[in-house]
């Protein structure tokens, strides 16, 4: 009885192991596009920003064609400047499902 109560607490072990290692390994996947998602996020405001400014300052140019509004013209240029600065910043890596062990996603 003690030879069949070894056998099953070694199947037991195993299955609990391959259990481990899946979810483990589906874990690092679900990180990895969880930071590729905020990436993705981060871009997508960055470059709402960008047009956001963008658009004022184009608005700006064509509603006062006067000098007495040089300041908040050149308030808006800087802002502009700073946000495409910070669109810059904003990386988006490509996930690697290859390294991951998952080649057929893309396939």
């Amino acid at each position: 009885m003690a030879a069949n109560q070894f056998h099953g607490s070694m199947l037991q072990e195993a299955y609990t192991s391959g259990m481990n290692d899946r979810t483990n390994h589906y874990r690092r996947i679900l990180n990895m596009y969880r930071r590729f998602h905020e990436a993705v996020v981060a871009n997508y405001d960055a470059e709402v920003e960008v047009y956001r400014i963008a658009g004022k300052l184009e608005l700006f140019e064509d509603l006062f064609n006067d000098g007495f509004m040089n300041h908040v013209k050149d308030k808006l240029e800087t802002e502009l400047a700073l946000a495409h600065a910070r669109l810059s910043d904003v990386k988006v890596s490509n996930l690697d499902w290859e390294m991951l062990g998952e080649p057929q996603i893309w396939r």
